[in-house]
């Protein structure tokens, strides 16, 4: 008798029962590879910014409160800084208020300069810098919105009060950061100008410098806090992946919280396995009877039952992997947690654990009726009320 024929008509004796219980591993699957995405995606960005010879310095009182532009004059005169380039923050909404975007006001002539590792073209990088209205998005940002090269777009920032037009000359080519709108600061200015607000008013939110060697790193943070010292507005300076990882604790212990999220799907996916592998095998208790009786052993019986539960276990998993993959795969954002920062990256070996995680609950599920069954006298079986 074909073993995989049986385990098959056997699945559709009850189709509700196999869809839904396989339903329950497609959802179990899918929450898998997301969770487990997110701490592996944060891992990633921390790597790669590690790389970088960046450094950025912020308001020793507060992240937030802001640097004066000219301090770069004096950054770019220390020893082993090849440039250095403030950054404005400017909170502002697209078309309706909570369409929020984290753009970011650049001195544009040092954009290729500090950022070599973006890899940007030669003709995007002259006409960001020639054309004071453009800007470089972000992939995430561009594909959300539908944006493409030469289209204009408006943001409002100051409870609307500041309307600023920029031209999309082009996509910023880095993944760490897929929601990044940059432009122009000179734009900014002379934008907030025109409204009555004063440079002063609208410091950078921060100055980034880039070194010429990773050896000097710790020199050159330790020289800019050093000659801002005591200074109206001191500095406190760090690499770029220690920025990273500063604005990741804001968020707090996410494998803490990924983990025990996972912990609880896995017990109630087992509970939900147990109770439908158990209704299965009663189902099955005249059949086995009847099998042993006509000399079918238990290990072949055995297979059968535990057979039916790993296919509708290893059938879930590996859709609820493909569609957490079809969904999430190099076009979902981390912007509900690092804000313009960060970037799902779905993997095959989620996808591999998910899938040996389903079959090993759905094998220890099914063990114990199995088990049960194949104990039972056919004699009794055969006399059971079902």
């Amino acid at each position: 008798m074909n073993l995989i024929k049986l385990v098959v008509r056997n699945l559709a004796r009850h189709p509700r029962r196999t869809i839904l219980t396989t339903i329950t591993f497609v959802i179990a699957a899918f929450v898998f590879n997301v969770l487990v995405a997110i701490p592996s995606s944060m891992d990633m960005i921390l790597r790669k910014t590690s790389e970088t010879l960046r450094l950025y310095s912020y308001n020793a009182d507060g992240r937030y409160l802001g640097l004066p532009a000219r301090y770069c004059r004096g950054i770019e005169g220390l020893p082993h800084v090849v440039a250095c380039m403030s950054m404005t923050n400017l909170r502002s909404s697209y078309q309706n208020q909570h369409e929020i975007i984290q753009a970011f006001a650049v001195d544009a002539d040092k954009a290729g300069t500090l950022y070599p590792d973006y890899g940007f073209p030669k003709q995007v990088l002259d006409q960001f810098v020639r054309d004071k209205t453009a800007a470089l998005v972000g992939q995430d940002l561009r594909n959300k919105h539908r944006w493409r090269v030469g289209d204009t777009v408006t943001l409002r920032a100051d409870s609307n009060r500041l309307d600023i037009r920029f031209k999309v000359v082009g996509e910023l080519p880095s993944r760490n950061y897929p929601n990044f709108f940059m432009f122009h600061r000179d734009y900014l200015v002379e934008a907030e100008k025109a409204r009555g607000i004063s440079e002063d008013e609208r410091p950078a939110s921060l100055l980034v410098t880039r070194v010429d060697r990773i050896d000097n790193v710790p020199t050159v943070i330790r020289e800019i806090d050093s000659a801002f010292h005591n200074s109206d507005f001191e500095t406190a300076t760090m690499t770029e992946s220690e920025a990273v990882a500063g604005l990741l604790s804001t968020v707090g212990n996410i494998r803490e919280i990924v983990y025990t999220l996972f912990a609880v799907i896995l017990v109630v996916v087992f509970l939900i396995a147990a109770n439908s592998m158990s209704m299965s095998v009663r189902d099955r208790i005249r059949d086995v009877a009847i099998l042993r009786t006509l000399g079918f052993g238990a290990g072949f019986l055995a297979t059968m039952l535990l057979g039916e539960c790993l296919v509708m276990a290893g059938g879930g998993a590996v859709a609820g992997s493909g569609l957490a993959m079809w969904l999430f795969g190099g076009t979902s954002t981390l912007a509900t947690v690092l804000s313009y920062a960060g970037y799902l990256s779905m993997n095959s070996g989620a996808a591999i654990a998910a899938t040996l995680a389903a079959l090993g609950v759905a094998l220890l599920s099914a063990l114990a009726p199995v088990i049960s069954a194949l104990r039972e006298s056919p004699l009794e079986a055969l006399g059971r009320a079902i």
